[in-house]
């Protein structure tokens, strides 16, 4: 059984595989994979009420399914949630967001105007 603290909890492993963890609560056990606990840890220290952490465990999967991302033109353009709008993408040291189209339009056309800044120079 391994032991670890975290924010003042002592959590221990339930079996020999290190897979699953346990804590205790307010006189409740709680237990899941690390990091779900560590979560209903920070729910319970944020919000003064106990969330179990397959609940948590359940969400995070959810969220990670949606995770959409693409590469245009060397930028990474990434989706989140799964919705329209929701794009975003870091171009040129700053965060450009909004819809998939409207991103791949703006790196257009500034890979346009760079290409001709460059043979006007020449």
């Amino acid at each position: 059984m391994a032991l670890a603290s975290y924010r003042g909890f002592t959590l221990k492993s339930i079996g020999s595989n290190n897979q699953l963890w346990k804590v205790a609560i307010k006189n409740r056990e709680l237990q899941g994979s690390l990091s779900a606990v560590k979560k209903s840890i920070d729910w319970w220290c944020d919000t003064a009420s106990i969330i179990e952490p397959s609940q948590l465990a359940q969400s995070a999967e959810a969220k990670a399914s949606k995770v959409t991302q693409e590469n245009f033109h060397g930028f990474t353009l990434k989706n989140d949630t799964g919705e329209n709008n929701a794009w975003y993408c870091m171009f040129n040291g700053k965060l450009i967001k909004g819809g998939k189209l409207a991103i791949q339009r703006h790196i257009e056309a500034y890979l346009i105007a760079k290409q001709k800044a460059e043979q006007t120079k020449k």
